[in-house]
């Protein structure tokens, strides 16, 4: 029996953290199925529980190779990883991005090997290595087609065994592997180029694969697996770094996977040069997501700096106005309200510190080019700031002092500012899943990319969906309170937390109750109080 142990992965193009689900470990457990061996699906979440292993193989699948800051479910450690290789007596396999660059340290330090404490490692296709392990033979390959696509529709069971199944179990799919720019080594750092050229899957076995997952009972997806959602299939690619977006193949897949009925639809990362350069074909592709994707959708962007000096020595994507013209396509489409509260779909920007050429001007001019967009009136859901991850690239130096200052600003004067314009005070945000209680507190988030954190400064019930109406921001999250709050029935912590309640105007709410109706209750405040509170509660 294998145990197959999922120790989480974050890429720059897959994100496999709760409550997300990978489709790597999707298709290690295709591969398993149709060696037609048995096995058991343990997270590292439930091993740090206490879960033991049952396989007498264990399939160690890991790699944080972008690590983020994470609610819930903290991807494998180096230290946990030997731990656990010290402990089975079994036979190990090191799989993932762990196995083919080793396991990440953060902050710009390099990646240790694994090698050492396994018997193998997957050094090509993770879900081949192990179909040819239990048939007996030994190698590194890629996956055929033919095995992509019954793989993908094979492990689409796993999702049954998640912890998070079936809410707030989202699945991230694939779309392609590799990047447009690989011809020219793409950007300096990212390891995207080192797939080679792109391969496609087709849009029916992306379909297919979501219908057998749906099937399961999953019912969030984020077609997130690839470097440039706007560059699938695209016209042109192996021939200039920024292809004809095919806005006819992405209809098809969209309108596909809609049809299906999914309760959650998102994308991610977008290459912003692709958007600029092709801005009528761009602005097609974004009013398809707007139609058949669902609200709260973000297309994180590689920006990586505004700097021109940093973009030239590392070859990145797009230049400071490519990058503005793409994040002004995205609002001209998506900026407006949805149905769960969010803006229907906007941009996200990431930057990335410790390339070539980089000085303390980098740091001003990444700032200035925040500022413009706060001025010129747009939206970003998302700003990343991050260290470069030492893959391609050694010796990484990064200005620590200069580092800190930059988020802190960001923080202090764009973060809050655009949170606010983008959920504003009173605001309601529908179905948030209630994931964890910290001390006092209760934190949800919706379904999807890069959700808001939501903080309720109180505690109350777990794993079930409200709505929220915001009380007030954080530089990246928000406070507020279920809504409508029926005040006969909610403890006393859940009222004081009402705008110009407080803890003695609560005391005394409860003490009253209970109320037959609302203006029964509003006769407790002066006529300044009513109007602030009665648009928060019911009876």
């Amino acid at each position: 029996m294998i145990t197959l142990f999922d120790g989480f992965v974050d890429e720059p193009a897959c994100l496999g953290v709760p409550p997300y689900i990978s489709p790597y470990i999707r298709y290690i457990a295709g591969a398993i199925r149709d060696a037609e061996v048995e096995y058991e699906y343990v997270t590292v979440e439930e091993w740090r529980r206490g879960r033991d292993f049952k396989g007498n193989i264990l399939v160690i699948f890991a790699g944080a190779i972008v690590p983020g800051k994470y609610l819930r479910g903290m991807p494998l450690s180096f230290k946990e990883f030997l731990e656990i290789c010290k402990s089975f007596e079994g036979v190990k396999i090191l799989t993932g991005p762990s196995a083919k660059f080793g396991f990440g340290q953060g902050g710009g330090k390099g990646f240790i090997s694994g090698a050492d404490f396994v018997d193998f490692v997957a050094k090509g296709d993770d879900d081949a290595f192990i179909y040819d392990f239990l048939n007996g033979k030994i190698g590194n390959r890629r996956r055929k087609s033919i095995e992509w696509k019954r793989w993908s529709v094979l492990g689409a069971e796993l999702v049954e065994k998640h912890p998070d199944f079936p809410q707030p179990l989202i699945c991230e799919i694939e779309t392609y592997r590799g990047c447009v720019r690989w011809f020219n080594g793409g950007c300096s750092f990212c390891i995207e180029p080192l797939f080679g050229e792109p391969i496609m899957r087709e849009e029916g076995d992306i379909i297919r694969e979501i219908r057998e997952l749906m099937s399961k009972g999953a019912v969030n997806f984020r077609i997130g697996c690839q470097s440039c959602f706007f560059s699938y299939k695209a016209i042109g690619i192996g021939k200039t770094e920024t292809p004809k977006p095919n806005v006819s193949v992405i209809k098809r897949l969209l309108e596909g996977i809609a049809k299906l009925n999914p309760s959650v639809l998102h994308i991610d990362n977008a290459n912003p040069a692709v958007l600029a350069n092709w801005e009528e074909h761009s602005l097609k592709i974004c009013e398809l997501i707007k139609k058949y994707c669902t609200s709260g959708n973000v297309a994180a962007l590689g920006m990586e700096s505004a700097d021109e000096n940093v973009i030239k020595e590392n070859n990145l994507n797009a230049t400071p106005e490519e990058v503005m013209k793409a994040i002004e396509i995205i609002n001209r489409i998506g900026k407006e309200r949805g149905k769960n509260g969010m803006p229907i779909f906007l941009p996200g920007l990431n930057f990335v510190y410790g390339l070539d050429g980089e000085s303390r001007a980098t740091y001003i001019k990444n700032f200035d080019f925040l500022k413009k967009i706060m001025e010129k009136g747009y939206l970003l859901r998302r700003i990343n700031i991050r260290q470069v991850a030492a893959i391609r690239r050694k010796g990484v130096k990064v200005n620590k002092k200069l580092f800190k200052i930059f988020k802190r600003k960001v923080n202090e004067e764009i973060n809050r500012s655009m949170l606010q314009k983008i959920i504003p005070k009173k605001e309601i945000i529908k179905d948030v899943f209630l994931e964890i209680n910290i001390g006092k507190k209760t934190f949800g988030r919706q379904i999807g990319s890069y959700p808001i954190l939501i903080c309720l400064p109180y505690k109350t019930n777990i794993n079930r969906f409200i709505d929220v109406k915001v009380t007030s921001h954080s530089y990246r999250s928000i406070t507020g309170i279920e809504y409508p709050i029926n005040i006969n029935r909610v403890n006393f912590d859940m009222i004081k937390s009402i705008p110009n309640i407080g803890e003695k105007r609560a005391a005394k709410i409860v003490r009253s109750r209970p109320y037959r109706s609302k203006e029964e209750f509003l006769k407790l405040f002066n006529n300044e109080i009513k109007k602030e509170i009665e648009d928060w509660i019911e009876i």
